[in-house]
């Protein structure tokens, strides 16, 4: 769609959807592979995580809205918009499609033999490496960092292709991080809750530093945004401190949320094995 054609009236941006085939391609395998899952699962007589389904449910619908919805027109013409999408690919969506337990899920539903493959694959050398906090962490730093100080921003602005390769990165390096902090999947390196919560604190100095260096630039970054009519482009400098406005106080929200979520598993997870030492000492008075 040409800038020219985009309004920045509110109710004409509504109107206005990105369909991309290919996106949408994707998101209904995914959608149809969690389902089939789902019905396996049903039919096999066992029990299925309703808070994981519609965990894993509104995590779906968020990447829907951030890669169909007018979210994905207008980041083309507006930084703070593009921002709202990063943020969504990166701190919602991912974290609710961990807490779907989709590989628990496949675990369940696919054939003995094609299980005994997935289970493999999640402990080889391959992925292993990819559950170390540190790992993660480096790459949910990292990645931001490199793309927004390099060309890679700016030329997702000018290709279809690279836009949809930085989505995916956003949203692979996401799920990287993610998937030890909620820790809903089965790891072959589970991380414990201490770190988890060291993870997730050192993020936010990160963060906030990538925000500042945006916020504090005296010149439009990108000059694809500059260089837009009116009323893009002229407004292009204040757009981008929005952006960096939006990512220090959204993205440091986000990881509070977070951190407060794992304190409060960290003690439920305490108080039931407390719980399984009181009732082990209990049988073995009873016994005496």
């Amino acid at each position: 769609m040409a800038t020219q054609t985009l309004s920045p009236e509110l109710g004409d941006a509504l109107g206005t959807w990105a369909v991309e085939p290919l996106t949408v391609a994707v998101l209904l395998v995914i959608a149809s592979a969690y389902l089939a899952g789902l019905v396996r699962i049903a039919r096999a007589g066992r029990g299925v995580d309703r808070t994981g389904v519609v965990a894993f449910s509104s995590g779906w619908l968020v990447l829907a809205l951030a890669l169909l919805s007018p979210i994905d027109v207008y980041a083309d013409v507006s930084f703070s918009v593009h921002m709202a999408q990063h943020l969504l690919l990166t701190f919602v969506a991912p974290v609710l499609l961990a807490m779907g337990a989709p590989v628990t899920l496949a675990l369940g539903a696919l054939p003995a033999r094609a299980a005994r493959v997935l289970a493999r694959a999640m402990r080889s050398r391959a992925v292993t490496p990819l559950t170390s906090p540190l790992a993660g962490w480096s790459l949910f730093v990292g990645v931001p960092v490199v793309v927004h100080a390099t060309r890679l921003f700016e030329w997702s602005l000018g290709s279809p292709g690279w836009h949809a390769l930085e989505h995916g990165l956003w949203i692979g390096v996401a799920l990287v991080y993610w998937w030890p902090i909620v820790g809903a999947d089965p790891s072959p390196r589970p991380v414990r809750y201490g770190v988890r919560l060291l993870s997730l604190t050192l993020v936010m100095p990160a963060m906030s530093f990538l925000a500042l260096a945006i916020y504090t630039a005296d010149r439009p970054l990108y000059p694809t945004y500059a260089a837009l009519p009116s009323p893009w482009g002229p407004g292009a400098l204040d757009d981008q401190r929005n952006a960096a406005a939006m990512m220090w106080i959204a993205g440091n929200l986000a990881l509070v949320v977070a951190m407060l979520v794992v304190a409060a598993m960290w003690k439920r997870h305490d108080d039931e094995r407390q719980r399984r030492l009181e009732a082990r000492e209990d049988a073995a008075i009873s016994v005496a």
